[in-house]
């Protein structure tokens, strides 16, 4: 049977959904959200829909280990078969919150999702608007797969995967030597006790997804823009996103009177070379920060203090010494990776999930024929760190997605999160 190499990060989303099964939360969904002007050209979307299954086998596969080397390893039978697109109306009762959230618990209208993309087209016969709605395994992707993916889907191709090299396998004593800086920083946060959006005492599993989307307005978005380019100049805006995701992290806190010397923040990283058409598996790896809350008093000294963080990450090999400790750990069975994690962070994960997935279809401003309004990705999160913030943008308009699950925010905290988020962005 066909196998695939898995990358670290493979490994880590695969850890991460043991333990949210586990633990009663479900498996890790995301759904990606398209507002079309009009009606979606139905034969190139069919004929996008069953190229992309013929050529990626990887959507039929399986995590495996390899007795050989212990190696985990993709296995797959073969292509599979694509689902049919579902093709709803959307009447003006039908709320677009409801339907999202059912697909992030894995159904629809009530029946299970059993294949790890679904895709459905609702369509607003008073306006003609259409929503499409792209439900998918986070196991089996991540933000920049579904970002290729949406490429794929809008246009028809006659591209072909290319081959997935395989990872050179190291000895453990020199993983164990390349990790050591990264275990040293990391046990020192653990000592100082670093909080997340979850602490002892509040629910540990969560309840159902939740989530909430903030659209900045084109105004509100230019201004964004504005402080971006000052505070990071045109090409590197992630010092910027990760200062108003942890700022507003750090509101949530104060919120709850709760006090946390540092904010321990993962940064997505390229993990593997770029290629359009490598969609699926892990592209990320990520590159470890540690934030000292007081530097964090006002958007500009926390961009400044991201910064400087970043640059000392990279001085100290922060981004090899994760890849190296993820290789490590990648030897252990899956469903222990979580636990152990937790049980060296003192019951934490990490302080959040972040990320900033770019513009979304670049370059288009149409989907399978029909104009974009806009678009943006809701993923399930864990419970802990039981808080989600990623940001997105379209067509110059920024979307900020927050997601929690039920118990894990209350109304007020909720608001803590929204003025901290917008006022950063857009005051």
């Amino acid at each position: 049977m066909p196998t695939f190499p898995a990358t670290t990060v493979d490994f880590f989303l695969a850890g991460l959904e043991s333990f949210m099964v586990r633990s009663g939360q479900g498996r890790h969904w995301a759904v990606t959200a398209l507002w079309l002007k009009g009606k979606p050209e139905a034969t190139a979307l069919n004929r996008a829909w069953e190229q992309v299954h013929a050529r990626h086998l990887m959507l039929g596969a399986r995590l495996r280990r390899k007795w050989r080397g212990w190696r985990l390893v993709w296995e797959t039978d073969g292509p599979v078969q694509a689902p049919p697109i579902s093709w709803q109306p959307l009447s003006g009762q039908t709320d677009e919150t409801t339907l999202i959230q059912e697909r992030l618990r894995g159904f629809v209208f009530g029946q299970a999702i059993t294949t790890p993309l679904f895709l459905e087209v609702f369509g607003d016969a008073a306006t003609g608007r259409h929503l499409v709605l792209l439900t998918w395994r986070h196991a089996l992707m991540d933000g920049t797969g579904v970002n290729l993916l949406l490429e794929k889907l809008a246009a028809p191709s006659d591209a072909s995967p290319p081959s997935v090299p395989e990872a050179t396998q190291e000895s453990p004593a020199l993983l164990y030597k390349r990790a050591r800086p990264l275990m040293n920083r990391l046990h020192a946060m653990t000592r100082a006790g670093c909080l997340s959006a979850w602490s002892k005492g509040l629910p540990e599993a969560g309840g159902a997804p939740e989530f909430q989307l903030i659209q900045l307005t084109e105004e509100q978005s230019g201004r964004a823009a504005e402080k971006l380019r000052r505070l990071c100049g045109e090409f590197f805006q992630m010092p910027f996103y990760a200062a108003v995701a942890v700022r507003a992290l750090r509101a949530l806190h104060e919120s709850r009177g709760w006090s946390s010397p540092e904010i321990h923040l993962h940064l997505p990283a390229q993990g593997r070379k770029r290629s359009p058409d490598l969609v699926f598996g892990g592209q990320f790896g990520t590159l470890p920060l540690f934030l000292e809350s007081s530097a964090l008093d006002t958007l500009d000294t926390a961009v400044a203090h991201v910064q400087q963080c970043y640059k000392d990450a990279l001085k100290q090999g922060l981004p090899q010494a994760s890849e190296a400790l993820m290789a490590l750990a990648r030897q252990m069975p899956v469903r222990w990776f979580i636990p152990m994690v937790r049980l060296q962070n003192r019951g934490q994960i990490c302080s959040l999930f972040h990320s900033h997935t770019g513009a979304f279809l670049p370059g288009r401003a149409d989907f399978a024929g029909a104009m974009v309004e806009n678009v943006c990705t809701v993923p399930s999160v864990s419970t802990p760190p039981g808080l989600g913030l990623f940001f997105s943008d379209f067509a110059g308009k920024i979307t900020i997605t927050l997601a929690w699950r039920t118990g894990g925010l209350g109304p007020e905290e909720l608001k803590a999160l929204t003025a901290s988020i917008t006022t950063d962005l857009a005051g």
